[in-house]
């Protein structure tokens, strides 16, 4: 009797402050064992759309060549592209990486839909934002050789120098916060559920669905 394949389960998400503007990609993985890895990056002028191709194109990376992958994300842009053969018009050049990506390995796309009830899908909308703005979490980067178009990785003594900059020039009422949904800091005034989130458009949403 034959045994089922051991598979990744990849969950690509990106994001994008304004269109185009300042974006990053998330990617969560779990491999066969149960592992999970995560991982984000951040493009100073991107679109949506680029963002949410790179996550599909760095999540399939981090699986190593041949691998079982069902590799998930909500953006109907990426999976009808792919399961469906829809006809792209722009963003040749990630669609080329995205195709030989997954023609390396075996991989089932599938929808999610986004900001649901899927825990895994809204973390890597979060890492995803977290790229966007710049915070990419500790050991999230691939090597510059796999990118695409030049990224940063956030430093850790950067942010804290400038919080601590920041919190110097505080006025009266105001505090720097942790953003609940994506993780980056931002200025409070206090008060109200919506003011443990920052002003970003996804992270008040996720504020008032609480």
């Amino acid at each position: 009797m034959a045994t089922a394949p051991r598979e990744y389960l990849v969950y690509a998400d990106g994001s994008c402050i304004g269109n185009p503007g300042p974006g990053g990609w998330g990617v969560v993985i779990r491999d066969p064992d149960g592992v999970v890895t995560e991982l984000n990056g951040h493009d100073p002028s991107t679109t949506n759309n680029r963002m949410e191709l790179m996550g599909a194109i760095e999540g399939l990376r981090a699986t190593g060549r041949g691998a079982h992958v069902v590799l998930r994300s909500d953006s109907r842009y990426v999976v009808n592209s792919m399961t469906l053969h829809y006809k792209r018009n722009k963003n040749h050049d990630l669609w080329k990486l995205l195709d030989a990506e997954a023609v390396a390995r075996r991989v089932r796309f599938e929808w999610v839909r986004g900001h649901d009830t899927d825990p895994v899908n809204n973390r890597a909308d979060a890492l995803a934002m977290m790229g966007a703005n710049g915070r990419l979490i500790a050991d999230g980067a691939l090597p510059e050789s796999s990118r695409t178009r030049p990224m940063t990785r956030a430093s850790k003594t950067d942010d804290s120098a400038e919080a601590a900059e920041l919190a110097a020039r505080l006025k009266p009422g105001e505090s720097i916060r942790e953003c609940a949904a994506c993780g980056a800091k931002f200025v409070s005034l206090g008060g109200g559920n919506e003011n443990e989130f920052c002003s970003h458009a996804r992270c008040q949403l996720e504020a008032r669905r609480g």
